[in-house]
């Protein structure tokens, strides 16, 4: 398959155009030299110019001169003379503020004279010499030891003897294109007319001026003028762009037609810009084969470049306007095709040049920085500019498509595939002299037909034409060109035994059936290159209608000869080979194998039960294994495979495989298919298939919350308390067995279990699923767990009460309790209710304080709830009173002993004395309410007074206390 890369070659142009432009000098003191293919840049140029220049090189590629327009160089970077006296040519009318100032021009038939053009500016300088106009210098190349010297011209500006007659107002615009008959055109315009001068082997003629007039006036002076290289066309820009945006409104790119055999300029035109959007153009270039038109356009009032492109094959030119490139800043500046078939684009006061490359292509890239110049050297507004047919190619087109040019592109072919190719000449009206294609570096290659056949033979390589003829007109002509080409190699393919099927489907003795053909890509290629394998019937001779090869069923039953197909691998060159394959379907019934039996998985989400997922994995080895077992040596794990899938469709297709490390889950009554194939082949041998039957596992029953025991206090062995476990499953088949702290209880096999004792139970219930009636499959156990948490508690036993009675306080009391358990044990004072217990720091003792006068009563009780509660006996706490005001305010009215409670005292009396001894009054608290400070009715004073007192409680105990107390009146 030919593949063409369009590539423009560096050398290719180099060929075909003239080396005449092989030497560029621009700008200030900016150089390229063209000679190598590529631009290598020069510092040794002598030229400090804003526009205009000029250089020419000789026919094979060395440099002659060069000019700002106003001063000549020779090769040597000398100023020129002139032979007649001497004089420097450092004067020649033109200016380096012109757009294109100079141009040289070679005689057509003698190599040794050159002619140079200039064009001045109106721009009046500092010694005040008006605009020279149009003038013309005849070198001698061969003269002063080859330099060159100037042997016709004005010798100053005040000789007028060689000064073109045109009128005041020309502009600065000059090009020249050589004609078939060997004649060159130089062509400059006024504002409204073009002058179109002869230059032939007789010199130039200034007489007989083709003068074509124009529809067209310029508005300004400046901007490039170029001819397109095949003569056919010509370009001005209007520039009119100097500093003032409004003038952007008169600036035009105005494109003509061209007729290089009378040197007349059509005087219609087109204009192609908008110069509000585009700005002013001024730069200029068609590529090398005269189908794109591109400008330099500058936007003074947005100080922004626009490089534009247009297509000038097309009928509306306008329409095909394309930005290539865009950027801020910079000013006006230069196109100019080179040796190479690149535009370079000169932006001022850079030290490169932009590139446009591939500037013949739909699609030209656009380069920053494309070549970087020699440092100290910048651009500024200009370059310099040819002969425009210097740069005409011959062009070489495909034989078999005379539309497709094939110059300036890389060609891949495929091996065995030819190109047949011609140069683009009409040889009926040459005199050919000599033609010959040859083979870069290969002498063994020289074909002097006009066709020319390029083959596997010749192989790969650059191959060059050349082609020397004179025309009607007696024109010299010769003809280059070149073209790469690249031989690919084909993928190198195999050759497969035939692919056998197993007839898996709803008709299985149709011998027709599923074909997975993508599992045979690896055997037909084994490279390693990228490659695009596809399918396709043998009658398909086109490959246009490539089959589905994940799913192709064979069209014919191959009951009685193969079916054939067609596999096509392509590489990535878009080589490719072919080979056919044959397709076989065997008949084939489908083997049941034993079904698998499986336990559901535990998820394990929990340690503490079994919870069954309801599927399970399985390691389809073993059945590999038994499959094996049971073919009585006809299968073997060495020369079969075993494939396994889910459903029919992926067996047809093998396509899902179960593959290792099998974990994937299968739900109960999973259909399994096997196919077994041959390894050498991969060609099915038979199918099988069984299920997997995923049992349940027997779930214990059980409550996973802690379960309480609660023991006597003390604790006795054996314990007689007990709690039932009960783990039934339900299924009067399972069994049980029973761990207590991971170790086995013997001899428990039940599914409910007593205990006495506290610690981890765990029960393991097993199911035997009997499989015998079930295609002879073994049984299977099935097992699962549960767990039971039993802890011990039991009610407290008070081993200690202590006391701290202060008697002199009303509630500076307090009681510390000890008990003796296992549980958790919480305290209340004087009360059963459940919001008055609470939990000491300590869990085996409390203590109360701030406990009033009176009874008090401790009760505890086991927060597990074993037991009942257990109380403290009576603690009583007396308050005997310091002192007692009589006032009938309802406090202290009366001295008493406080805390005091007749049914826990059986006697409660004292008697009060004054502090002389005298008894004032004996009293029986258990009838009395106290004494109230009155002695025989009257009122006694404040004073200190006297008790004494004997206090017997229920249990016998007999409480005596002496003291005194202050009566206070207020």
């Amino acid at each position: 398959m030919k593949k063409t890369l369009f590539i423009l070659l560096l050398f290719s142009l180099q060929l075909s155009a003239q080396k005449e432009a092989n030497f560029w000098y621009f700008g200030e003191n900016a150089g390229l030299d063209f000679s190598s293919g590529s631009p290598v840049a020069l510092d040794n140029g002598r030229l400090n110019t804003l526009e205009g220049c000029s250089t020419i090189s000789d026919r094979d590629g060395s440099l002659l001169f060069y000019t700002d327009g106003s001063t000549l160089y020779n090769r040597n970077h000398e100023v020129m003379n002139f032979e007649s006296n001497g004089d420097l040519a450092s004067n020649l009318g033109g200016n380096s503020s012109s757009t294109q100032s100079g141009l040289f021009v070679p005689n057509p038939s003698n190599e040794n004279i050159y002619y140079l053009f200039t064009i001045g500016t109106d721009f009046v300088g500092r010694n005040g010499t008006p605009n020279p106009g149009f003038k013309f210098y005849t070198i001698d190349k061969t003269l002063n030891n080859n330099l060159g010297q100037i042997t016709f011209g004005p010798v100053n500006l005040a000789q007028d003897s060689n000064n073109i007659d045109i009128s005041d107002s020309i502009t600065e615009k000059l090009t020249a294109i050589q004609d078939d008959c060997n004649n060159i055109w130089v062509i400059a315009s006024t504002f409204s007319e073009f002058y179109a001068y002869k230059i032939t082997g007789s010199g130039v003629d200034t007489d007989n001026p083709v003068i074509s007039e124009t529809d067209y006036t310029f508005s300004d002076k400046r901007g490039y003028l170029k001819a397109s290289p095949d003569g056919r066309k010509i370009v001005a820009a209007d520039y009119n762009g100097s500093g003032n945006s409004n003038l952007n409104n008169n600036s035009a790119l105005i494109l003509y037609d061209f007729n290089s055999e009378t040197g007349e300029i059509s005087s219609s035109f087109t204009s192609l810009t908008n110069p509000n959007a585009d700005g002013s153009p001024y730069g200029v270039e068609f590529s090398s084969q005269s189908n794109n038109l591109y400008t330099f356009s500058y936007n003074v009032s947005r100080d922004v470049i626009n490089i534009i492109k247009f297509d000038v094959t097309q009928d509306n030119i306008p329409d095909t306007r394309e930005l290539i490139h865009t950027e801020n800043g910079g000013f006006r500046g230069a196109l100019q095709l080179a040796p190479d078939g690149k535009i370079y684009v000169s932006i001022p006061n850079r030290n490169f040049l932009d590139v446009i490359e591939n500037p013949n292509s739909n699609n030209p890239r656009y380069t920053k920085e494309g070549v970087h110049l020699a440092s100290g050297t910048t651009t500024e507004q200009g370059l310099p500019p040819f002969i425009q047919s210097f740069f005409a190619p011959v062009n070489l087109i495909d034989n078999n498509n005379r539309d497709n040019i094939v110059s300036g592109t890389v060609q891949e072919l495929c091996e065995d595939e030819i190109l047949e190719i011609r140069p683009e000449i009409d040889f009926s009206s040459l005199t050919v002299q000599s033609l010959s294609w040859t083979k870069e570096n290969d002498n063994s290659v020289n074909v002097s037909s006009e066709n020319f056949t390029i083959n596997t033979n010749l192989g790969s390589g650059v191959y060059l034409f050349e082609a020397t003829a004179t025309n009607d007109c007696g024109r010299l002509q010769v003809f280059t060109n070149s073209i790469e080409v690249i031989f690919n190699d084909k993928p190198v393919i195999n050759s497969i035994p035939i692919f056998e099927e197993c007839d898996f489907d709803e008709n299985p003795t149709d011998f027709i059936t599923n074909f997975k053909l993508s599992s045979r890509e690896n055997q037909i290629y084994s490279g390693t290159d990228n490659v695009t394998i596809n399918f396709f019937e043998t009658t398909d001779t086109t490959f246009s209608n490539p089959l589905n090869k994940e799913e192709y069923r064979n069209s014919t039953p191959t009951e009685t000869s193969n079916h054939q197909l067609v596999a096509k691998v392509t590489n990535d060159k878009g080589c490719f080979e072919t080979v056919v394959i044959e397709l076989k379907v065997n008949s084939s019934g489908l083997t049941f194998y034993k079904d698998v039996f499986l336990c559901e998985l535990d998820n394990n989400s929990s340690s503490l039960k079994s919870n069954g997922t309801g599927n399970s994995t399985f390691d389809f080895n073993e059945k590999t294994a038994q499959i094996i077992s049971a073919s009585n040596g006809a299968l073997n794990i060495t020369d079969y495979n075993f494939d396994y899938f889910l459903t029919r469709e992926d067996v047809n297709l093998k396509q899902n495989k179960i593959v290792p490390s099998f974990e994937s889950l299968y739900e109960n009554e999973t259909d399994i298919f096997i196919r077994i194939s041959l390894k050498a082949t991969n060609n099915c041998e038979s199918i099988g298939q069984f299920k997997i039957i995923v049992r349940e596992l027997p779930m214990p029953q059980g409550d996973t919350e802690p379960i309480l025991l609660c023991v006597s206090n003390p604790i006795v062995s054996p314990q007689p308390n007990t709690v039932s476990l009960n783990a039934n499953t339900g299924v009067s088949i399972d069994s049980y067995v029973w761990y207590l702290n991971d170790e086995e209880i013997i001899g428990q096999t039940a599914g409910s279990l007593n205990v006495n004792k506290a610690g981890n139970y765990r029960v393991e219930a097993f199911r035997v699923y009997d499989n015998s009636t079930l295609d002879n499959s073994d049984d299977i156990v099935c097992s699962g767990y549960n767990t039971f948490t039993v802890f011990t508690s039991n009610e407290p036993i008070i081993t200690e009460v202590s006391v701290l009675d202060n008697q002199d306080s009303f509630q500076d009391n307090s009681i510390t309790i000890k008990v003796d358990g296992i549980g958790e044990y919480e305290y209340a004072i004087n009360s059963t209710l459940d919001s008055d217990f609470n939990k000491g720091t300590e869990n085996l003792s409390f203590t109360f304080t701030n406990v009033s006068a009176g009874l008090n009563v401790i009760y505890i009780k086991d927060r597990n709830g074993c037991g009942t509660l257990t109380k403290s006996e009576t603690i009583p706490f007396l308050y005997f009173q310091r002192h007692f005001t009589p006032n009938g305010d309802g406090k202290f009215d009366v001295w008493k002993v406080q805390g005091i409670d007749n049914d826990f005292y059986t006697s409660i009396s004292y008697q009060i004395y004054d502090r002389y001894g005298k008894l004032l009054k004996n009293i029986n608290q258990k009838i009395e309410d106290g004494w109230n400070g009155n002695f025989n009715g009257s009122p006694l004073p404040e004073d200190d007074y006297w008790y004494n007192i004997v206090l017997v409680d229920i249990n016998g105990k007999v409480i005596k206390k002496t003291g005194h107390f202050s009566l206070i009146r207020n």
